[in-house]
């Protein structure tokens, strides 16, 4: 791969990595990557370098810094920077971007838990998830960046959710243990992560650690929320409880991402106390 953007921006050449230091040249170099292969307007451009507060001379600048980065980038074998009436066009190999590369991997593994084959999605998903390298876009300024890294934050999400509802389905919960542990504390108010820490700990005997978990994110969500958690999570928390069946409550489907609402549905089930 020669560009990354999940993670902090970078350009890699076929020996050495191409220096892009100025950090507006960034910000139009983030916005030709995330519309790669298709004309970005220049006014949008002009939005992502400079927010809603472009000066007088933004479109003469844009225009400056895509002769720059073409001059940067011409050492790349299959890369195109094109310019069109009042677009510009990064033409590059799909395979070429780590974003790219990880939607191609999350579509494959999506294709083959659609098949059933839970094991390869299991192993398509976790060579998305490690293709990021921190939180998109990181270092590029500008808030419009910031809103384009947080959508794509929430794909890499939306595929630990997907990677982990699987895994609870193949009953490797030991093993995912620390992992959902990890990633909950990155997360501490993301519901699903922890609904699926609580069933893991659960599905491994530790219902005691799980009901503690719940308790954790309740009280978090009430300090510093002032908000009880979601009904789907209390239910979970009610099944836990009731000591219903880890299998009744392990369900890969729906996977895009794993609803909560399945342990909802699980708990509506449940005979009364």
């Amino acid at each position: 791969m020669q560009f990354f953007i999940l993670g902090s921006l970078e350009v890699r050449g076929t020996e050495e990595r191409i220096q892009i230091t100025a950090p507006k040249q960034r910000a139009v170099l983030a916005a030709l990557l995330l519309g790669a292969n298709n004309e970005v307007p220049i006014d949008q451009l002009v939005r992502y370098v400079w927010d809603s507060r472009p000066p007088a001379t933004a479109q003469s600048t844009v225009q400056s810094y895509i002769y720059r980065l073409r001059r940067l980038l011409r050492s790349l074998p299959g890369v195109q920077l094109r310019t069109n009436i009042d677009s510009y066009m990064l033409e590059v190999d799909g395979a070429e971007t780590d974003l790219w590369s990880f939607r191609g991997l999350v579509e494959r593994a999506r294709a083959d838990a659609d098949a059933g084959r839970w094991n390869e999605s299991v192993a398509q998903l976790r060579n998305a998830t490690a293709v990021w390298r921190g939180n998109a876009l990181t270092g590029v300024p500008g808030e419009t960046i910031r809103q384009e890294g947080r959508v794509l934050d929430g794909e890499r999400i939306a595929a630990y959710e997907e990677l982990f509802g699987i895994e609870i389905f193949l009953g490797n919960t030991r093993q995912i243990v620390p992992e959902l542990q990890k990633i909950a504390s990155a997360h501490p108010f993301h519901e699903a992560f922890h609904a699926q820490l609580m069933l893991a700990l659960y599905a491994s005997g530790r219902q005691a650690e799980a009901l503690q978990s719940f308790a954790s994110i309740r009280r978090r969500l009430r300090d510093r929320l002032g908000i009880e958690p979601g009904v789907d999570l209390q239910q979970l928390h009610r099944s836990i409880l009731r000591q219903v069946p880890a299998a009744q409550m392990t369900s890969p489907t729906p996977l895009r991402p794993m609803a909560m609402s399945s342990f909802a549905a699980l708990a509506r089930q449940e005979p009364a106390a």
